[in-house]
């Protein structure tokens, strides 16, 4: 779409859109601005805002190099031609694109060839060799779903805002793969807001898949009034290019309603439960197995699989957001710990999950450094958990750590208990040696289950 900019004839408004997902997708107006200079076709255009789909390119040059001309004198088609260097001109070209554009959406192979041809012609068929070369814009999936947008559709979804003010959220028209989830949420407008997280997940078929799956699932459990433990189920497997998208819709802002867990849970004795003033993060570095889980605590402590790595964090290899960073100048105080284990689906298949955090010392040492503290992100849902190290055995002949947990979320608090080996089953002797250190801190053994990791070779700690 290209218009005259409304009173000024020495710009050019290049208005374009692009749609993605499947059905209807999510359509993105963009707006370029030209200049049009003394040289007809040579045009430099300007972007304006920051859109996940702008190369933020803010200057780019553009050149008309051929037309098709119709008998009546105007334009079938055009090729257009679009660079710019790098502001280091060592590097040479920063950017190098050609746009077919032509007065119908689908044209037959003849007509392409004479384009292509004329093309070559200009002495441009380096960027047809060149990597990634030519992408073929899917028109017939526009036509077929009428998914193209209106002449006056808002600019917000690229990103510019100050081109063209964004419309009231409430106008925005939830997208077919979208709807289950549009459905069950607090309102389209909170929906609306958490698009641009959509970034990689909307161009993924695996991503998109999983969203509509997930949508599906957790409006099917919110008829049948399922647990939270049911519900949870919705979010397995899960999908690294949803999360960012998932905590915008259950954390921040949060969107949909999130599972109320069962209130079962003890409470929490972290001031009873006292923490081994031996312990120190060093000791903890390296590969665990969790081979026992508290009962009355968190279910996960007692899933499949259950692998756990430690290594020292790093302020230049930072965990991806909505993952927190540590308070500056206390990032060698912090370790990371990534845990990973098995976990069924609303139709019973076992998958690999992971969960990966911060955990270091409470604010202001409280307790250190038995006293430990933890957070992360899990299943969209961010979380705070006061860790106690009730028992340090990193040093003994078979090494363990037994570890107790009070936590937060939007879901409420709970707690969580977890017992790591450096082999995948403890052995009798380790056994008994677990048991003493539980029965001093007020444990019962019974209420402790063994971590079933036969198939531990097999899962993988996901980062």
């Amino acid at each position: 779409m290209k218009s005259q900019h409304p009173g000024d004839p020495k710009n050019y408004k290049d208005l374009f859109s692009l749609n993605e997902g499947p059905g209807k997708g999510v359509n993105a107006v963009c707006d370029l601005e030209f200049n049009i200079s003394e040289k007809p076709g040579v045009f430099l255009g300007h972007w304006s805002g920051n859109s996940f789909w702008n190369p933020n390119l803010t200057d780019i040059e553009n050149t008309v190099v051929d037309v098709g001309v119709a008998a009546n004198g105007s334009y079938n088609w055009t090729l257009e031609f679009q660079c710019k260097n790098d502001d280091d001109p060592n590097k040479g070209i920063r950017f190098a694109a050609v746009n077919f554009y032509h007065k119908k959406p689908l044209i037959d192979q003849d007509e392409f060839d004479l384009m292509m041809d004329r093309l070559k012609a200009r002495g441009l068929s380096w960027l047809i060799e060149a990597s990634p070369g030519l992408s073929f814009v899917d028109q017939k999936k526009c036509i077929e779903q009428d998914s193209y947008p209106a002449l006056d559709a808002p600019t917000f979804l690229c990103g510019q805002k100050g081109v063209q003010k964004a419309p009231p959220m409430e106008a925005f028209q939830c997208p077919g793969f979208l709807k289950p989830i549009c459905d069950i949420a607090n309102s389209t407008k909170c929906v609306a807001s958490c698009v641009p997280h959509l970034k990689d997940c909307i161009q993924d078929k695996d991503c998109v898949e999983s969203m509509k799956t997930m949508g599906l699932c957790m409006a099917k459990m919110k008829q049948k009034n399922a647990s939270a433990d049911e519900t949870q189920a919705c979010l397995v497997p899960d999908n690294k290019l949803r999360s960012d998208f998932v905590y915008c819709l259950m954390d921040d802002p949060g969107c949909v309603s999130v599972p109320i867990p069962p209130s079962t849970y003890p409470e929490c004795q972290d001031t009873e439960v006292k923490g081994d003033s031996s312990f120190s993060l060093e000791n903890a570095l390296g590969d665990w197995y969790k081979v026992k889980g508290w009962k009355k605590g968190e279910l996960v402590e007692c899933l499949p699989c259950q692998e756990v790595k430690f290594w020292k964090y790093s302020p230049s290899q930072p965990l991806p957001w909505p993952s927190p960073k540590p308070p500056t100048g206390t990032e060698e105080t912090y370790t990371v710990i990534s845990s990973s284990w098995h976990e069924q689906d609303s139709n019973g298949k076992y998958w690999p999950m992971n969960q990966t955090s911060l955990w270091g010392p409470r604010a202001g040492h409280a307790g250190y450094p038995g006293k430990e503290f933890s957070t992360g992100t899990m299943f969209g849902v961010g979380y705070q958990e006061n860790y106690t190290v009730i028992h340090d055995g990193s040093h003994d002949s078979e090494p363990f750590m037994v570890l107790y947990a009070c936590g937060r979320t939007k879901q409420g608090e709970y707690v969580s208990g977890l017992i790591l080996a450096k082999t995948p089953e403890a052995s009798d002797a380790q056994q008994s040696k677990i048991s003493k250190v539980l029965a001093a801190n007020g444990f019962e053994d019974k209420d402790w289950c063994d971590v079933d990791n036969s198939c531990s070779k097999e899962a993988s700690i996901l980062i």
